[in-house]
């Protein structure tokens, strides 16, 4: 069995998938099959079966999105410092944040985007001025439309 530190978490160990070599000049040398598939499943199975995210799992799933804290902390609307806590240990992260993690990395792991961009397109409406008004249309083809250009 090989511990797989590597992967910021310190309990994985790989049963096999994995060759170790001894290079003169480097030293052990450790050749993982299929390491992003590895990682998928991993996040996978922390966002499925774990009841409650620690700090490197936290941190785990941030960087599998490809995440630096202070897009995850916009993404989830908390302070930088609140996700540099869930990581350390220091502080729980709460239930809501932590669906939401989960969500994303979901959503990641099987494909799409829609879930962030909604998220990225509410945090944007908060900086902008609203109108009161919504505005609808009927179109040609029997469907209904938000008409934006009358709706500021």
């Amino acid at each position: 069995m090989y511990h797989y530190e590597e992967s910021g978490l310190s309990n994985v160990w790989l049963v096999d998938g994995f060759e170790i070599e001894t290079d003169e000049e480097y030293g052990e040398l450790v050749s993982i099959a299929s390491v992003n598939e590895l990682h998928k499943t991993i996040g996978l199975y922390l966002i499925n079966e774990k009841p409650e995210l620690n700090g490197e799992e936290i941190r785990f799933l941030r960087k599998e999105l490809n995440l630096s804290q202070k897009n995850l902390a916009g993404i989830l609307k908390v302070d930088e410092s609140t996700v540099r806590n869930w990581e350390s240990g220091r502080v729980a992260i709460g239930k809501p944040a932590e669906l939401v993690l989960r969500a994303l990395y979901k959503e990641q792991a099987h494909g799409g985007g829609a879930l962030i961009e909604m998220i990225e397109k509410l945090n944007h409406q908060e900086r902008t001025i609203e109108n009161s008004n919504m505005n609808f249309s009927y179109s040609r083809n029997r469907s209904w439309k938000h008409r934006e250009h009358d709706a500021r």
